[in-house]
This record gives C-alpha cells, sequence and structure tokens, in this order.
C-alpha cells in the first residue's frame, strides 16, 4: 500500500503540489481529476521515486519511500509516463525492459522474464506486434506496448500518465475495463484521465486537484453530487442512471 502524507514538490521553484495526503488503496482504480497544470504528473513522479520532495513523505508497505533504493522502488511502483521516447528496438525486446527491476547486472532474461513479457503483450492485446520495430509502429499501437512493459514489471502498484492516448474509443474502453481487472486482482491502478466522463465511469474513487493542491477525494457519486467538478472544470456535468449504474455526460 502507498500512502502520501503532506506531499509538496516542484521543479526548484514555487512547489507545483503542496501538503498532499492520499492513499493508493489496493483492489482500486483511482483517477487522478483536475484541470491542465494543476500537478497531476508532478504528483505520479513524486510517487514514483522521480520527483524530489519539497516536504511530507511517500510511505511504500508503511516504510519510506526514500529509504529505498531505485531497484527496490521499481519491483513495487509501474509509473507509465505520459511521453516516451522510441527506441530502435521491436516491442517485444521493449517489453522485457519491464523486467529490468528483477535482473542483476550483466543483464541476462530468464525463462519467467519471457513468460512475464508475452503474458504481458497478450493481456495488453499486443502479441501480434511483438516481432515489429517499436519505431515502425502507430500512436495506438506504441501505446499498447508501453503498457504490456509496464503489466510485465508485475507490481502491486501500477500508475498511469493519461494512458488512453493515441487510442480510438474502444480501446480506451477496454484499456479502462482492463484497469477496473488489474484492480479486481488486487493492484492499486491511478490514473490521470482528463476525459472526466469515462474517468467517473470507470474510477472507484477520485481524487480532485487543482492550483498543486487536493481539493476532493471521493466516489464518483460523491463528486459529482459536491459539485466540486462543476466547480474546478466550470463545464456543467450531468448523469442519467442505466441499467449498467450511472453515466456522465457533458450537459
Amino acid at each position: 500500500m502507498i500512502q502520501l502524507q503532506d506531499v509538496s514538490a516542484g521543479y526548484g521553484g514555487p512547489p507545483v503540489i503542496r501538503e498532499i495526503t492520499l492513499d493508493l488503496n489496493p483492489g482500486e482504480v483511482l483517477v487522478l481529476l483536475g484541470p491542465n497544470g494543476c500537478g497531476k504528473s508532478t504528483l505520479l513522479r513524486a510517487i514514483a521515486g522521480l520527483q524530489p520532495l519539497y516536504g511530507g513523505q511517500v510511505l511504500v508497505d508503511g516504510a519510506p519511500a526514500a529509504r529505498l533504493s531505485r531497484r527496490q522502488l521499481a519491483q513495487k511502483i509501474t509509473y507509465l509516463p505520459q511521453s516516451r521516447s522510441v527506441p530502435n528496438i521491436t516491442a517485444y525486446r521493449m517489453v522485457l525492459h519491464g523486467r529490468f527491476p528483477y535482473l542483476s547486472y550483466p543483464r541476462r532474461y530468464r525463462p519467467e522474464d519471457h513468460a512475464a513479457a508475452e503474458r504481458a503483450l497478450k493481456q495488453a492485446d499486443a502479441w501480434s506486434l511483438a516481432g515489429l520495430p517499436v519505431q515502425t509502429l502507430s500512436g495506438g499501437q506504441r501505446q499498447k506496448v508501453y503498457l504490456a512493459m509496464a503489466l510485465a514489471q508485475d507490481t502491486q502498484t501500477i500508475l498511469m500518465d493519461e494512458p488512453t492516448t493515441y487510442l480510438d474509443i474502444r480501446h480506451q474502453l477496454d484499456l479502462l475495463s482492463f484497469s477496473r481487472t488489474l484492480a479486481k486482482e488486487g493492484k492499486a491502478v491511478v490514473l490521470v484521465l482528463h476525459d472526466l466522463c469515462l474517468a467517473l465511469r470507470f474510477a472507484h474513487r477520485g481524487a480532485v486537484l487543482d492550483g498543486g493542491r487536493l481539493l476532493q477525494t471521493g466516489t464518483p457519486e460523491e463528486l459529482f453530487s459536491s459539485g466540486v467538478l462543476n466547480r474546478t472544470f466550470h463545464t456543467p456535468l450531468a448523469r442519467l442512471h442505466t441499467e449498467a449504474g450511472w453515466r456522465y455526460y457533458y450537459d
């Protein structure tokens, strides 16, 4: 379990996120919501140990993350950033990179690493891409490969910054449904999403940020009923009850 206690962080100037206290619970999809520049990506980087803290601490299974090595932290937390480089290797080799935290130097892949990579590619609906160079893939195909690399890392906490980028609507729905499946398996899944309607449909819980501060956390129903979403995004949001539950839309 990951716990944030009064976490502040930035890039050398004023704090981008300020005094955020938040739990990332196993078995839950948590979506970070907020306008551009509110600190969502910075918060993910701070959780992953990639952004130095100005104050507060991140606890990993009760222990301060600052005491863990980069390798130990990577065995606990997977981070899929919003933008990534595109190396000149095959998709399969790219996915194998997710196994780096479990390998000693020099890196020699074991049968279990190859099995994890194959399983992850199939989970991400990217097995057919395994032998293709990443540079030749479309944006949506690359996104699937990076998701497979994250899955191959096989951690209990998965952080994904805008994972639906470049995906068509069917694959967006597939990915978000799969996030629910991962949570059902006991993982803590944290997503940054800009589509409020999709976020509220698939999240177990949301966390609303603005100006670097955490305004409110709660279930989609609680966030909608409180009015915090309308106040933060200045966009009227409505909902309709269906047999499958609440469906949210822009009014």
